[in-house]
């Protein structure tokens, strides 16, 4: 009886496997089945194509390659009506003829420049200064301030400016050129905020690069920033325009016997502040020895009310004698001394030079409104 029973189970589980072999075949076979489904509605998706050919194609270099196309011509510019300088808001609608300049085509200096914002063709007609010039641009004139750079006072080396107004002249009089424009597109005069291109030379970075303007940030316009001020320092490394080596004569050559007072009547006679502020000349405050004797400037210093400090170096202002203590530029010729900040400083309005002795006391206050 036991023996039958194990026999029966026996049966059972055979039968199970069985089963279970034969449902994985068909299983298998679905997938198969399906697979060779999939696989022959993908080739007639093919079939009606044009055959590709096989055959092995060698080229041969002509001798002479071929004339490639010529590039496309500018649309030319279209009539606009005249302008009211005073309503800055109709430039953007009426320079309608802009592109955004391929990279590959501006001058490896001009790296920094922001390629896909608005850009424009024109000609220049006049240059005023070493960094405004006049250009005709859809048949109106505008003026154009180039971004990042400043000039010298006219008050303080007219010579210089003559100089630098050629410089610019030789660069760009009479050119056709690519202004490119950052964020703000006009300044407080109306005149256009500008990058500007002339053949292969970036003609802001080559102005301060020659020497002949000093890199003046511009917020918001602040994309070409570092690239100037690396400009400027190659130009004053090479003493190239201004940076070129001149004489000191506000610097005292005292004899050994010669007394050097500490203290001093040294007075702040000016501070040179213009513009608005972030467009605005050269600052600078001057000071002047009013008493008899020399005075050594060591371990003075200047501040204004925003806690701007320049601290002097061992340098001797003789009687009668005067120094500038400049924002940015650095002048040999004045002293030499720079707080070498490429922001304003001094403030427009209001604000005051206050000048302190090596021990730390008031030595003069100069304020403004």
């Amino acid at each position: 009886m036991e023996t039958q029973k194990a026999f029966n189970l026996s049966i059972v589980f055979l039968i199970t496997i069985l089963c279970l072999c034969l449902l994985s075949t068909l299983v298998l076979l679905a997938l198969v089945g399906s697979r060779i489904i999939e696989n022959r509605r993908q080739i007639s998706q093919f079939e009606g194509l044009p055959k590709i050919s096989t055959h092995t194609i060698v080229v041969t270099a002509p001798d002479t390659l071929a004339t490639p196309l010529p590039p496309k011509t500018p649309e030319p510019f279209t009539e606009s009506p005249s302008l009211d300088l005073q309503d800055t808001s109709t430039f953007d609608s009426i320079i309608t003829s802009t592109f955004s300049p391929l990279t590959g085509s501006l001058p490896s200096d001009a790296w920094c420049v922001p390629w896909n914002s608005q850009a424009t063709r024109a000609k220049v007609v006049n240059v005023l200064d070493g960094v405004t010039i006049e250009v005709e641009l859809e048949g109106n004139k505008f003026q154009i301030r180039y971004i990042g750079l400043d000039m010298l006072e006219a008050e303080q080396d007219p010579a210089f400016l003559e100089r630098a107004l050629e410089a610019n002249r030789e660069l760009i009089q009479g050119k056709d050129i690519l202004l490119i424009k950052d964020v703000s597109d006009t300044d407080a005069e109306g005149r256009l905020l500008r990058y500007v291109i002339a053949e292969t030379n970036f003609i802001n970075q080559e102005m301060i690069a020659r020497g002949y303007s000093i890199a003046r940030s511009a917020p918001p316009n602040i994309r070409c920033d570092q690239l100037f001020l690396e400009a400027e320092k190659q130009a004053i490394s090479a003493g190239r325009g201004l940076w070129a080596a001149t004489p000191t004569p506000t610097r005292t050559f005292l004899p050994p016997t010669a007394t050097v007072s500490f203290g001093g009547d040294i007075v702040v006679i000016k501070v040179a502040r213009r513009g608005s502020i972030w467009q605005e000349p050269e600052e600078y405050v001057e000071i002047y020895n009013a008493g008899t004797n020399p005075v050594q400037l060591l371990g003075w210093t200047l501040r204004d009310l925003k806690n701007h400090v320049f601290n002097f170096p061992s340098f001797v202002l003789g009687p009668g004698q005067y120094c500038r203590i400049y924002t940015n530029l650095y002048r040999p010729d004045q002293c030499g001394f720079s707080y070498f900040n490429p922001s304003p400083i001094w403030d427009n309005d209001h604000d005051c030079a206050i000048l302190k002795n090596s021990d730390g006391g008031l030595a003069h206050e100069f304020c403004y409104d």
